[in-house]
């Protein structure tokens, strides 16, 4: 494979750049007429391990796509080691290949490491980059795939070889993609997880919105920590780097009532985030306790604005995570400890946005420039936006809660529940001898679930109650999975019946489910 990058590495660079010289990307060789491919990247990258510090980078293929292509991993880090250690990060770009910046920025983030700069930046942080996690969609190039984004006029797909969204993945883990970024989850246990993206929703002034982990079972100190390092984010995107950033959303009007409806006058115009549940990748990552932010670049700004808000960005997030070293440090060791010294914690459900803020919001407009010749119709950004103070609804919180049980035991687990739990890391043993527990039983009243499948599979609901807790006799094989561990909040969300991002929503506990949930939670053993 190296003979493989240098051949390619030769290909992009600009006549008369020797190997000492520093390479361009494909959007800058085209004047961003144009986005990479994987042998861009790969070539890129090549070019970037023979400048003067390219010792700093190390490259890996972290894993194989559905059709077979390599995910391509560089970290980057001072050769000698750094005292005390680094603070891990992992980025990602390109989960949805048609928005394509985050795989350019990562580039050129990646040159001007192995150029020598962010020196002090590499004295606090050890950085992992995926520049294009989603490589199979991003083979498949076409004008049609990104509808009104303001260049370039191709890119790749949003899903990925199998039909699958993959940033709806990250519990069923049906795609290989998930399950090689669950692997570096497990062996990296990084510190900061970004996931770059890009937004084509509503018109706002903004050059990039971004979230944390919005699920409402993410730790509440790990929670805090995520607001502060976004606050400070924000400021160093304004201060530094001239651009404008928010929380992610879209304006509406909401004036309907129901499971997740806010909690405000119907008909009130306001700004709301998008969701809650673990299948997004950022939400998932905050339950394993750890700090996870995602980032929108706006679509209708140019393609090249988009890159360098999306560059400034990753430094800023950066430049916090090594500022608040001993913050980072200290809440993920306490919210680990908290967990497997059995201290109280709860595990909640009957998820609604939590109580609105009264904040500024940049409304923006756009002018759509028409289709022409084989450039398709786009939206341009216009202006800086005016402010209009309003409803913002950037968080959630469980309607329900329950204290997490002792453990819980999985009755006749098939391959496939065995399988995904490894994958998640979830701590669990099989039963060796029949064991008595008094445990709690949901008894299934009703199962609801859509005609039409979403992303291969028809999303389970159960309706019912627990029963009393009683004595119940765990028969061999039974998967005891216990709550003082770690993930115990992840392991909750699996795992839990009322869950509304679980195994058993994508149908893994649905065979067995009969007038029983085939989960018991266990409070004595």
């Amino acid at each position: 494979m190296r003979a493989l990058l240098v051949s390619l590495a030769c290909a992009i660079l600009p006549p008369g750049l020797g190997a000492q010289d520093e390479p361009r990307t494909t959007p800058e060789r085209t004047q961003h007429a144009e986005t990479s491919r994987a042998a861009d990247v790969e070539a890129f990258v090549d070019a970037c391990v023979k400048l003067s510090h390219g010792d700093r980078l190390t490259v890996r293929i972290a894993g194989k796509t559905h059709q077979g292509r390599a995910q391509l991993l560089v970290r980057v880090a001072e050769p000698k080691p750094v005292v005390p250690p680094p603070l891990r990060a992992l980025v990602i770009g390109n989960i949805h290949a048609g928005e394509v910046e985050g795989k350019e920025a990562l580039q050129v983030l990646l040159r001007e490491f192995a150029s020598g700069q962010h020196g002090e930046l590499l004295q606090h942080c050890e950085l992992w980059l995926l520049p294009i996690y989603n490589v199979d969609g991003n083979e498949q190039v076409g004008t049609g795939n990104r509808a009104g984004q303001n260049g370039p006029a191709a890119a790749g797909q949003r899903a990925n070889a199998q039909g699958l969204d993959l940033n709806r993945d990250f519990v069923k883990a049906d795609a290989p993609e998930t399950r090689t970024l669950l692997g570096l989850f497990r062996e990296l246990d990084p510190h900061l997880f970004v996931d770059l993206h890009t937004t084509n929703g509503s018109s706002h002034g903004y050059h990039l919105t971004f979230a944390p982990s919005l699920n409402p079972n993410v730790d509440p100190e790990l929670a805090r920590l995520h607001r502060t390092l976004l606050d400070g984010a924000q400021a160093a995107m304004q201060s530094r780097h001239g651009f404008a950033t928010f929380d992610y959303g879209n304006f509406e009007t909401r004036d309907w009532e129901g499971n997740g409806a806010p909690e405000s006058a119907p008909g009130v115009r306001g700004w709301y985030s998008y969701d809650s549940r673990a299948r997004y990748g950022i939400n998932y990552f905050g339950l394993r306790n750890r700090l996870a932010i995602l980032s929108e670049a706006y679509s209708y700004a140019d393609f090249a604005t988009r890159i360098a808000a999306t560059r400034a960005f990753v430094l800023v997030l950066l430049q916090q995570l090594s500022e608040h070293r001993a913050a980072v440090l200290a809440t993920a060791a306490a919210t680990d400890r908290r967990l497997q010294q059995r201290q109280p914690a709860w595990f909640g459900f009957d998820t609604t946005f939590a109580a609105a803020e009264q904040l500024p919001v940049l409304q923006g407009e756009v002018d759509t420039i028409a289709a022409s010749g084989e450039l398709p119709e786009r939206r341009v950004r216009k202006g800086d936006g005016k402010p209009e103070t309003m409803p913002v609804h950037r968080a959630f919180r469980a309607r329900q809660q329950r204290a997490l049980p002792s453990a819980w035991a999985v009755l006749q687990p098939s391959p496939e529940v065995v399988q995904r739990l490894q994958w998640h890391g979830i701590e669990f043993r099989a039963v060796d001898a029949v064991q008595q527990v008094t445990a709690e039983r949901f008894a299934v009243d009703k199962k609801r679930k859509p005609k039409r499948p979403y992303q291969g599979h028809q999303e389970l609901v159960l309706d019912g109650a627990w029963e009393a807790p009683a004595a119940v006799e765990l028969p061999l094989g039974t998967l005891l999975v216990p709550a003082d561990q770690r993930l115990a909040r992840l392991a909750a969300v699996l795992l839990e019946p009322q869950s509304e991002d679980s195994l058993s929503t994508w149908n893994f506990f649905e065979a067995a489910t009969e007038a029983h949930y085939p989960v018991l939670r266990v409070l004595v053993r």
